[in-house]
């Protein structure tokens, strides 16, 4: 058996390194980051410190969805500054290949919901339970089901590829390095749920539900990089969104 010497292998990460590293543009990334960071963090932080301040009780569900509503129109204006000119390109050439961009992705999604049932079917078998982000969604649906419908099935999804998928596509010149990162920081952003709500020590096996969602965000993000058009994904991811709203409210039904 011949064994390289390990000053050889070292040589081989670095060069490989080296070659990915050229492959990102790290002020876009940086940017991109910053812009995820405001929809994440500072626009929700904002909202809720105006609220408090003006004496507002988030507990009240009407006030709640009073700030979401706020948080939604802050994260529609982050974008519409930085991506509202490409938007509008995108959108006409999703309008002229309509038929055609449908179909890629249509048959990317097909690919994700057969990985996402396999993968959440062994998840599941391995962690006794859904997961967090899962199982925060059903409870809005059934305490808040309309809001819940228009956050879930058609704010989100626009909102979702437009942060995690456009804001990214300058940050790599490889286009399977984007589809790789924006798939990973999709899945993970979807897990942290498991760590701010739920408790994740009782069972660390909830970090394998970032197998599936990151699944889903590497087609999603495929459907984008083969259509050139970011609304390929929304409108897939719409699809996808609005048909585990109504699953889930059909299996409230049948339970009931």
């Amino acid at each position: 058996m011949q064994y390289f010497p390990r000053k050889k292998i070292y040589d081989i990460i670095l060069i490989e390194g080296r070659l990915y590293m050229k492959k990102i543009n790290f002020l876009e990334l940086g940017k991109a980051l910053l812009i995820l960071m405001g929809y994440m963090l500072f626009i929700p932080d904002l909202v809720v410190f105006i609220f408090r301040f003006l004496n507002l009780d988030l507990s009240n569900r009407l006030i709640y969805v009073l700030a979401y509503v706020f948080i939604y129109l802050l994260t529609f204006i982050l974008i519409g500054i930085f991506y509202g000119k490409s938007l509008k390109e995108e959108f006409k050439l999703y309008k002229n290949n309509f038929k055609k961009d449908l179909k890629i992705g249509l048959k990317n999604w097909g690919i994700a919901l057969l990985f996402m049932v396999i993968t959440n079917s062994l998840v599941l078998s391995l962690v006794g339970d859904m997961a967090t982000n899962e199982s925060v969604n059903r409870s809005m649906i059934s305490e808040m089901p309309l809001f819940s419908i228009i956050s879930m099935a058609l704010i989100g999804p626009f909102i979702e590829e437009m942060l995690f998928r456009k804001n990214f596509r300058k940050s790599f010149k490889s286009k399977q390095l984007f589809m790789i990162f924006t798939a990973l920081l999709f899945g993970g952003a979807h897990m942290l749920s498991a760590f701010t709500i739920g408790d994740i020590t009782s069972n660390y096996f909830q970090i394998l539900y970032i197998i599936p969602y990151s699944g889903i965000g590497y087609f999603f993000a495929k459907s984008y990089i083969e259509t050139d058009t970011i609304f390929t994904s929304v409108t897939t991811h719409v699809l996808h969104n609005s048909l585990s709203v109504c699953l889930v409210i059909l299996s409230s039904f049948i339970g009931a």
